[in-house]
């Protein structure tokens, strides 16, 4: 269908999902009212809901509407999208974040003052043998868990994240002890961690330690505190970041072709390209990094500027790229 329209185009990215309303007005299709961009998610979402409202459980490309079905369906397309971009543009997606435990994720740093006369030796003497300790260095210990009981009910919340940590083998760390000049520093990721640990040091080296000091980060706080030290774009001249940006990007994605993707099933790009069905799909799985890519609000930054051209000439299917 030929749509005649003057600014639509200008905002729009190859390869971009939208939405619109279209009407016949003296001979000439034109879009009325604004454009509904969708991502990858609000595009899911939508036909998901239009499987529903059909009882069609097809594939997304044989999913077949008739007008009147279609006008019924009218809501769903502004409730795809406002269900995904509002919350994003709003700033509410703070998803729940717990640790293995299902404590709810507040970094502390006990601060231990060392005793006059205890030295590094004697805390590390202390340490030698306990089965909750494991040594890394000299001055450095993980403080290691027990696995989780299957079905145990962690974490409490069903959509909350779980972050942790865990050693090579499968081994959860709940947090990790230092010894820093004349203290002795205790990382954990919450507050009933951080009691936990208080005691179990307590116990084991009694009075070679003074009373603890503790400082407190949220998760939020931390991230404003990694992004007053991050560097802003405007710090690093784009002709020096630019090809540093792009070099680290080359590296990733070289790697990545021969690695399992789930959006092609998890088989690698190289393995799914062998295949004509895998041929469509590495197409899309390679639109989809490219409009994440250039999705930013600087179209001069690295990441937008990448060229992926090499990577469907790598993988024979540059002729889907249109």
């Amino acid at each position: 269908m030929t749509v005649s329209e003057g600014t639509a185009t200008q905002t729009l990215r190859q390869w971009e999902k939208i939405a619109a309303r279209i009407v016949h007005v003296g001979g000439t299709n034109v879009i009325t009212g604004g454009l509904l961009p969708y991502s990858p998610e609000a595009t899911e979402a939508l036909f998901e809901g239009l499987k529903e409202m059909t009882g069609k459980k097809r594939p997304r490309k044989t999913l077949i509407l008739d007008d009147d079905t279609l006008r019924l369906a009218a809501p769903l397309f502004t409730h795809a999208w406002l269900f995904d971009t509002l919350p994003r543009v709003l700033g509410e997606v703070q998803p729940l974040v717990c640790n293995s435990d299902g404590d709810d994720i507040v970094f502390h740093e006990v601060r231990f003052p060392l005793e006059t006369g205890i030295i590094d030796k004697d805390i590390a003497d202390r340490f030698a043998g306990m089965d909750d300790l494991r040594q890394e260095n000299p001055l450095f210990w993980n403080w290691l868990g027990r696995p989780p009981a299957k079905g145990d009910g962690r974490p409490s919340h069903p959509d909350a994240l779980v972050a942790g940590v865990t050693m090579e083998d499968g081994t959860p760390v709940l947090g990790n002890l230092e010894i820093k000049g004349r203290f002795l520093v205790l990382m954990v990721n919450s507050a009933e961690r951080a009691q936990r640990g208080v005691e179990l040091v307590q116990n084991i080296l009694g009075k070679m330690v003074r009373t603890p000091l503790t400082s407190i980060q949220t998760i939020e706080q931390a991230r404003e505190a990694y992004a007053g030290r991050r560097p802003s774009s405007g710090d690093i001249p784009l002709d020096v970041a630019t090809p540093l940006v792009h070099a680290m990007l080359d590296k990733q994605y070289r790697a990545t072709l021969d690695e399992p993707v789930g959006m092609l099933g998890d088989k690698s790009p190289r393995a799914a390209a062998r295949t004509k069905a895998g041929r469509e799909n590495v197409a899309e799985w390679l639109k989809y990094l490219e409009m994440r890519s250039s999705s930013g609000p600087d179209p001069h930054d690295p990441m937008a500027t990448y060229d992926f051209s090499w990577i469907w000439n790598e993988l024979g299917v540059e002729d889907l790229r249109r």
